[in-house]
C-alpha cells in the first residue's frame, strides 16, 4: 500500500523483498507518518524561540561600579511632577503657586536656606505642567487630565548669566544625577517646596500676580492636604524582547505641615540589560537605565525657614546588571537534531515490538 512507502523505521534487509529494502507494514508506515508529524511539529515549536525571540537564558548580577552613568531629570529619563491632593478624599487641587514656590538645586539646598540669596545659585523654577515640553516621550503613561494642574520644571536660572531660560530655549539645561554617591565628581538634584515669594512668582504666573497673605496660606495646614510627589520608576522584564525596561509612576505622599517638613532622600540604582540577539554570530545590545530603591525620610522642625517639603535625588553605585541570551540558528538546529534522534529511537523500538511476532 501507499502508506508503506513512508516507513523509515523497519530494519533494512540485504536482499530486495518484493522491491523493498525492508519488511514494511501498514502499521510501520502509520507509525513513521506519526513520527514525521511529531518531529516537524516540535521543530516548529522550538523554532518559535528564534522567530519570536522568546525564552532567553538569563542571569542577574549586583555589583559595585565607580561610575554609575548619567540620567536627566526630564521625560527622557527620570521625569517627575508634584501635586496637592486631599489624602482622605483622593482628589486633586490645582497647584497653588501663590502659596508655594518649588525650586530645584544641583547643590545642597541648605546652602540656599542659610544664604537666602536665590540669585547666587543655579536653580530651576516649577510651574504648571504642559503636554508639549514635559511628556511628549511618555504621554502613554499619563492619562489623567489632572496632570496639567500639577507642578513641573518650567525655568532654568543661570547664576553666571543672571537670567532665566524657558524649557524651549537653547540655553536651557535640565538637571541631572550622575556618577554615584561614591564618586567625588557626582552630581545630584534637590527640590524644596517653600513659601511663595513675589520675586520669582512673576516668572511663573506673570507680572499681575502676587503671593497670598499668611492667613490665606494657613488654610492649607488644616485638613488632610498633602504633597504628592510622582516620578518614573522602572522594572526589568527579561521576557520582553523589545522593551525590557518597563516604566511606571511611583508616588510619595507627605502631609503638609506648618511645624515641620520632611526631607525625602530618594535612592536610585543604575541598571543595565545586555542582550545577545545574533542569528548566527553573536550580537550584543546593552541598555542602561535606573531602578528606584527606597525613600529615606527625615523630619525637621520648620523654625523660620518657611520650607514645607524637600526631595533629594541620589544615584548609588550598585549596578543591577541583567544579561540574556537568545537562541541562534545553530542552537535550534542542535535542538531539532536531538528531537529527531529521540523520536526516531522511540519509534524504532515501538516498530520493532509491532513488526516482530515473537517479541515477548
Amino acid at each position: 500500500m501507499f502508506v508503506k512507502k513512508f516507513d523509515f523505521l523497519s530494519p533494512k534487509i540485504t536482499l530486495y523483498y518484493k522491491g523493498s529494502f525492508s519488511h514494511s507494514s501498514i502499521l510501520s508506515g502509520i507509525l513513521s507518518i506519526i513520527s514525521i508529524i511529531v518531529i516537524f511539529s516540535l521543530s516548529i515549536y522550538f523554532s518559535l524561540d528564534l522567530i519570536e525571540r522568546k525564552n532567553p537564558d538569563s542571569y542577574y548580577l549586583n555589583r559595585f561600579v565607580e561610575d554609575a552613568g548619567e540620567f536627566s531629570i526630564n521625560a527622557s529619563s527620570l521625569f517627575h511632577y508634584i501635586s496637592i491632593e486631599n489624602s482622605d478624599e483622593d482628589t486633586y487641587e490645582s497647584f497653588d503657586f501663590r502659596s508655594f514656590r518649588i525650586i530645584g538645586f544641583n547643590t545642597y539646598f541648605n546652602y540656599y536656606i542659610e544664604n537666602g540669596a536665590l540669585e547666587n545659585f543655579d536653580h530651576w523654577l516649577y510651574g504648571l505642567c504642559n503636554d508639549e515640553d514635559d511628556i511628549k516621550e511618555i504621554n502613554y503613561l499619563l492619562k489623567d487630565k489632572e496632570y496639567k494642574n500639577c507642578a513641573c520644571i518650567r525655568k532654568y536660572y543661570s547664576s553666571s548669566d543672571k537670567k532665566y531660560y524657558n524649557t524651549s530655549d537653547k540655553n536651557f539645561l535640565w538637571p541631572t544625577i550622575s556618577k554615584g554617591t561614591y564618586n567625588p565628581d557626582l552630581s545630584f538634584y534637590q527640590v524644596i517646596v517653600e513659601k511663595c515669594n513675589n520675586d520669582s512668582l512673576k516668572f511663573i504666573l506673570g507680572d499681575n500676580y502676587y503671593c497670598k497673605n499668611d492667613h490665606e496660606i494657613d488654610q492649607y495646614f488644616s485638613g488632610s492636604r498633602a504633597f504628592f510627589f510622582y516620578f518614573i520608576d522602572q522594572y526589568t522584564d527579561i521576557a520582553n524582547y523589545k522593551n525590557p525596561n518597563k516604566k511606571f509612576f511611583y508616588r510619595i505622599e507627605n502631609i503638609i505641615s506648618k511645624e515641620s517638613y520632611t526631607v525625602n532622600h530618594l535612592n536610585f540604582n543604575p541598571s543595565s540589560i545586555k542582550t545577545h540577539n545574533g542569528l548566527i554570530f553573536d550580537n550584543i545590545i546593552e541598555e542602561f537605565s535606573y531602578i528606584y530603591e527606597r525613600n529615606d525620610p527625615y523630619v525637621y522642625s520648620s523654625d523660620s525657614s518657611n520650607v514645607y517639603m524637600a526631595y533629594c535625588f541620589w544615584l548609588k553605585n550598585r549596578l543591577l546588571s541583567y544579561e540574556r541570551f537568545y537562541k541562534r540558528i545553530q542552537d535550534i538546529i542542535s535542538i531539532i537534531g536531538g528531537v529527531f534522534e529521540f523520536i526516531s529511537f522511540v519509534s524504532i523500538v515501538l516498530n520493532y515490538r509491532i513488526s516482530t511476532p515473537n517479541f515477548q
